[in-house]
């Protein structure tokens, strides 16, 4: 009796050992009204709109409720102009499926923390959207310097996936994460995140319809690119913190499956 109760304890206390819940919930889609600055947009490497937390906001998970659209080049309605040296590259890439951004910050710039592993702000669950797309993902990662957004022209889990955020822009968004000289994203002086890997390893493959659609089309690829950056040189890079979700979801149902059992 005393082990069932310890199992189903742990079942009820493991959400909270999740990674970085949700604490801002300004934007939440219960209060419409509250909402503001959410539509992202894509256009090419030098005109997007993507989504941050606000200046100094840390870490950026707990506060993805909060998060509004900061513009590189045109700014849409109700965007913000992004901040002055915060984006160092972007990579622009279109095919038949989506279209995509990636590539290189200085978390600094916005006050972000070092040792962030980052957080993703999408069209699941907010009131957040990529116009003329129904779905979109987005990250901004402080720990490794690097961001990604992909617009979607369908509203399902293939190229949009919207469950994996832990995975990190890599896995999310394959793509590039280069400087204009070529090498990949420099991570901040604190951080222990290791830079990213070269291509020459492998590409990884993109999820969904189009496989490794996000390295450029020279490679064989079918879509458009272009970018503020050097040649696609990196793939996934680094492991980020495990305690996420899809762990906590494992925990409960094993805790709760053991404690049925007994």
């Amino acid at each position: 009796m005393l082990v069932k109760t310890i199992l189903l304890l742990v079942a009820a206390a493991a959400p909270a050992f999740a990674y970085e819940p949700v604490t801002c919930t300004r934007n939440d889609t219960q209060d419409l009204n509250k909402a503001q600055h959410i539509t992202a947009s894509i256009t090419d490497a030098n005109n997007f709109c993507t989504m941050l937390t606000g200046y100094g906001v840390k870490p950026v998970a707990p506060n993805e409720g909060c998060g509004e659209v900061y513009c590189q080049g045109k700014i849409v309605a109700d965007g913000h102009p992004m901040p002055k040296g915060y984006i160092l590259s972007s990579h622009y890439l279109k095919n038949t499926s989506y279209v995509q951004i990636t590539g290189c910050i200085d978390s600094a710039v916005w006050g972000q923390d070092p040792m962030d592993d980052g957080g993703q702000m999408d069209s699941h669950g907010w009131p957040f959207s990529c116009l003329g797309y129904p779905k979109f993902v987005s990250l901004i990662e402080p720990a490794t310097n690097t961001f990604c957004i992909r617009c979607c022209d369908k509203d399902n889990n293939v190229d949009c996936n919207t469950s994996i955020s832990t995975k990190g822009c890599w896995n999310v968004i394959p793509g590039e994460y280069t400087m204009a000289d070529g090498s990949a994203c420099k991570p901040p002086n604190n951080s222990t995140a290791p830079p990213s890997l070269s291509a020459s390893a492998g590409v990884p493959t993109a999820t969904g319809s189009t496989p490794a659609a996000s390295i450029s089309a020279s490679a064989g690829v079918p879509g458009t690119t272009t970018s503020t950056g050097g040649n696609p040189q990196s793939t996934n890079a680094g492991p980020r913190l495990s305690y996420s979700l899809e762990l906590v979801g494992s925990v409960v149902v094993f805790a709760m499956a053991v404690a049925a059992a007994l």
